[in-house]
């Protein structure tokens, strides 16, 4: 009897466990408001095993509550890994203790997001369709994805000619790599989103990584990311901000602005420890990430150069957040040592001129 009672507990406790790892494993079975017949099934249990999101309480996932722009950038955030990037904001609107002030600030350096103005980002505003389409494809061209779908499947739909100028092209290959699907022949692109539609719109995306490009080297991760702000070397530091001009992208004159000031402090600091900071700094790089740390260097060099020389306006550093530098007290002729230096080192780590010579992102673009 002993023993029939032991091998039925050791039976029972074997079901509970195959039982509890089944439903870990498939998350949306503890949603009470989602169901396999739904069409964000695998999308909600794709997003809560990748911890993209999660319900509103233990049981409920909410698939029909509105989504606001603060929450669909925090998906995007979440799904690219959670960086850390060093990035001077300038939403009045997102206080850096909010929960979503990491994920701004990441999308914003990138250009993923432009705010509603220079100075509001508008967190709590519901996001429409179009606006969260355009963040998904300038978030896809980041990871690598393969954008340049596309086409003119988009005018077919009754509602084309409402489309924004600027979501366009987002929508237009959104809806030929089959990531966005209208409703009634409608794309409503003011419409708001769902949980369930946000989910489903970055699920799909995903289900698409087959199609990721060779030149996914010159997304987002090129810009040294890796290189946490946190590092507690000021050098360091200062060549994350050099390597995130980002010049094109949102407040790119701003972000160039802060790059030249970090390459002035870098040039009054020793030279050698400088020169060491920057020979560690490319040894942590492969080849893409080096051409594009040349290209960026050369932006912040000329920033510096025009505040030194007085073709650029000093005021520039008021609005970046930098009114307390100090021009007066920058050596141009340190300046051009440390990019003696630095142009020495990029030759000797094998890159080339070609990336240091243009002014613009294309070539990046380009091969995105």
């Amino acid at each position: 009897m002993k023993r029939t009672i032991r091998i039925f507990s050791f039976l029972l406790a074997a079901v509970m466990l195959l039982s509890a790892q089944a439903l870990a494993a498939d998350k949306t079975q503890a949603f009470t408001d989602v169901s396999k017949q739904d069409y964000f099934y695998d999308a909600v249990n794709w997003a809560t095993q990748k911890e993209i999101t999660s319900g509103v309480s233990k049981d409920t996932f909410a698939p029909a509550r509105e989504c606001t722009r603060a929450d669909f950038v925090t998906f995007l955030w979440r799904a690219a890994g959670k960086p850390v990037v060093n990035f001077p904001m300038n939403f009045s609107d997102v206080k850096e203790d909010a929960y979503y002030a990491e994920a701004v600030r990441w999308a914003a350096s990138l250009g993923i997001v432009t705010g509603l103005s220079k100075t509001t980002f508008g967190p709590t505003s519901a996001v429409t369709r179009e606006q969260a389409v355009t963040m998904l494809w300038r978030f896809a061209k980041q990871q690598g994805f393969d954008t340049t779908q596309g086409g003119m499947a988009i005018r077919e739909y009754a509602d084309f000619e409402s489309l924004s100028e600027y979501a366009r092209e987002a929508m237009a290959w959104a809806v030929n790599a089959g990531v966005l699907k209208g409703s009634d022949n409608r794309l409503l692109p003011s419409a708001t989103c769902t949980r369930a539609q946000l989910v489903t719109l970055l699920y799909r995306l995903e289900s698409q990584t087959t199609d990721k490009t060779d030149a996914a080297d010159y997304s987002g991760d090129v810009t040294g990311w890796m290189y946490t702000p946190e590092s507690k070397d000021t050098q360091v530091d200062l060549l994350v901000s050099i390597d995130t001009v980002a010049q094109g992208s949102a407040g790119g004159s701003l972000q160039q602005a802060n790059a030249a000031v970090s390459l002035m402090k870098l040039a009054m600091m020793d030279s050698g420890k400088a020169e060491e900071a920057v020979k560690t700094y490319l040894a942590g790089m492969n080849a893409t990430q080096k051409d594009f740390f040349s290209f960026q260097w050369q932006q912040a060099l000329s920033q510096a150069n025009a505040l030194l020389d007085g073709s650029e306006d000093p005021a520039i550093l008021d609005d970046a957040g930098d009114a307390g530098f100090d021009l007066h007290a920058v050596s141009s002729d340190k300046v051009a040592a440390l990019d003696k230096t630095v142009t020495k080192l990029l030759r000797d780590a094998g890159v080339t001129d070609e990336w240091k010579n243009h002014t613009d992102l294309e070539p990046f673009n380009a091969a995105a």
